[in-house]
């Protein structure tokens, strides 16, 4: 989904003639100035109706609704494409400058190095060189230059390392640390001597410190991370190559042992490093943090709050009618929770919570514990089928929970002098009514300043999508569900705050709506049709069911390209109940476009997320 960008209104109205006013040029897509790295872009907005649309001096098919959507060519630097709109004898015109950014290459000779290209970037300090690994120590070293000649890297008056080429003039390679090394700011200088005999050095901005025994133990503070299981990106740590690896919770240790950049590089084990934005985190010392305490594992079985024989109230609620966040409705009984709960005493060590299929998950917990962590005795509470804790090199510890049932959310937070687990069971339904009484939140995509995509027949994505939540919100309330939209209005709502509205209310479900559109650089031709997107295993049914409804109540999209699992979204990272992202079209698809906008298509739209929640919930009802 291309990210929103500024709509641009061209053309102007020229004298009247008569009662007709001069046709008028709106291109959505791309703004002014606009740079790209690619030889076309696509062009896309909308004239008025019955107006001829031409792009320097090319005719520009355009639809009975003025609508234009076209792949343009561009040639290298700036391209002014002129835009003119003629309709009844009158015109209007613009110019619309699109520059295509082409990669330049230095010459073979005289040599030089582009010296802004010099990597390392950022200083790169190491607190621990003895304890990190080779591959930990390995400073990546790249600069570009005069191609065909011979390169080398050097650091504190050491010797050169050579640095090989590939592709032509891009030469890389890694300085290693010597693991004892003490160094102050050390310059990393890199050598290029090319074919006229010439050789020319340049320093990398980023420098490089070593200073063994200063190790330190950082903590991520109370209040910091938002919710029970909504894994914001903004506080997650990364791998070192900046792969997305851990969501922290409340009070988190890491043992910080170097830093790169702005960024803290923390050992969660021997050998497992991570990187932790150093603003987000508070020093505790340099003592190492507490150790797990260990030992047996309880696990208790929490029902619902009612009876499950109690009945629930499920006369549907009425449409909110403020422009704002909905408030939540009441919440029905929820399905019954497993706890498992893990003896830490004062630690808090890090740990990973991840789903590898539908009926298991396994926290990884590093830091070794006192005692090793044990299953309880005795039978397990149903649907536990088994507990397998194996305990890994390193200090590490692997817990899976293995269920009979499906998953339906999953959280690990601090709980005391405990790490509890907490594992969501599939509802209790009624199989004449599934959906009575079940919490579902709608999230229409963006709002109040974030448009979306750009809509080129002048409505964007946020005001296309809106309606259709609406609707689906009527139609799953008449079923006898709690609908809870996180905007009913046009408002700007943060991706956090829309996962902590779901939380807040204990929903059963979150689904995310959106309208898909094209990135630059990609042909739009033929491509349209539906995309459901999801992270976990346990939204796979859920986003199976929507997909299947969109693609039976609207052939006309096109079956698009289906079910995008291992998502990295904001929407559909929330663990706490099913979380899905829906694009239900394309907006750089003529005729998905059409289908968005019009009363029919939106309203066939909200009947197949309708129709997706409840086939859902019956076929769990049935199990």
């Amino acid at each position: 989904m291309r990210v929103s960008l500024p709509c641009l209104v061209l053309g102007a109205a020229l004298a009247l003639s008569g009662a007709q006013a001069a046709p008028s040029v709106y291109v959505a897509y791309p703004p002014d100035g606009h740079r790209v790295p690619f030889d076309h872009v696509l062009l896309e907005g909308s004239v008025a109706p019955g107006a001829a649309l031409t792009v320097g001096g090319v005719a520009v098919p355009t639809g009975p609704d003025g609508l234009f959507i076209t792949w343009w060519p561009l040639k290298p630097g700036a391209n002014a494409l002129r835009l003119v709109a003629r309709q009844g004898g009158q015109s209007a015109a613009r110019v619309l400058t699109v520059i295509r950014t082409v990669p330049t290459r230095l010459p073979a000779t005289p040599t030089a190095i582009a010296r802004a290209s010099v990597q390392p970037a950022q200083p790169l300090e190491f607190w621990d060189p003895a304890g990190d690994t080779a591959a930990e120590r390995r400073v990546p070293v790249r600069f570009e230059g005069s191609p065909g000649g011979q390169a080398s890297v050097r650091v504190a008056g050491g010797p050169a390392q050579p640095l090989t080429e590939g592709p032509a003039g891009v030469y890389s390679g890694a300085y290693t640390l010597p693991p004892g090394a003490v160094l102050n700011t050390a310059p990393l200088v890199v050598s290029l001597r090319g074919r006229d005999g010439r050789t020319v050095s340049a320093t990398a901005p980023g420098r490089l410190s070593s200073a063994p025994g200063t190790a330190r133990t950082v903590l991520q503070p109370p209040g910091s991370v938002p919710g029970l299981g909504v894994n914001a990106a903004g506080t997650r740590l990364t791998t070192l190559s900046g792969q997305p690896l851990l969501y922290p919770r409340e009070a988190m240790t890491f043992r910080a042992v170097g830093r790169v950049g702005p960024d803290l590089r923390v050992r969660l084990a021997p050998g497992v490093g991570a990187l932790v934005t150093a603003a987000q985190v508070a020093p505790l010392g340099f003592a190492a943090p507490p150790t797990p305490a260990g030992g047996a594992i309880t696990v208790d079985a929490v029902p619902g709050p009612l009876a499950p024989d109690t009945p629930v109230p499920v006369a549907p609620a009425p449409l909110p009618k403020v422009a704002g966040p909905a408030q939540p409705g009441p919440v029905a009984r929820p399905a019954p929770e497993l706890h498992l709960r893990l003896p830490l005493g004062a630690a808090r060590p890090p740990f990973t919570l991840e789903q590898p299929s539908a009926r298991r998950v396994t926290l990884t917990l590093y830091g070794p514990p006192l005692a090793p962590f044990t299953p309880p005795a005795g039978p397990l509470p149903w649907p536990l089928e088994r507990l397998e804790v194996q305990p890994l090199a390193g200090g590490i510890t692997q817990i899976s929970a293995v269920l009979a049932a499906p998953l339906w959310g999953f959280t690990a937070n601090p709980d005391g002098d405990e790490l509890r687990l907490t594992l969501r069971l599939p509802p209790t339904l009624d199989p004449a009514r599934p959906l009575a009484g079940r919490v579902i939140t709608l999230d229409p995509g963006h709002g109040g300043s974030q448009n979306g995509g750009a809509g080129s027949l002048r409505v964007p994505e946020k005001d296309l999508v809106l309606p259709i939540a609406l609707r689906a919100a009527e139609l799953l309330r008449a079923q006898g569900a709690s609908v809870n939209l996180t905007r009913s209005g046009d408002v700007t709502l943060g991706l956090v705050e829309r996962g902590l509205l779901a939380e807040a209310a204990g929903s059963d479900l979150l689904i995310s709506i959106h309208a898909n559109a094209l990135p630059d650089g990609r042909d739009p031709r033929g491509i349209r049709g539906p995309e459901v997107y999801f992270t976990h295993p346990q939204a796979q049914p859920l986003a199976a069911a929507l997909l299947s409804a969109l693609r039976e109540r609207l052939p006309d999209l096109g079956p698009g390209t289906g079910l995008k699992p291992g998502a990295d979204l904001a929407l559909t990272r929330p663990t706490t109940q099913p979380s899905v992202l829906v694009e239900l079209g394309y907006l750089t698809d003529p005729g998905n476009l059409r289908l968005l906008h019009s009363p029919g298509g939106q309203e066939r739209m909200a009947q197949a997320i309708a129709q997706g929640v409840a086939d859902l919930f019956q076929a769990e009802a049935a199990r």
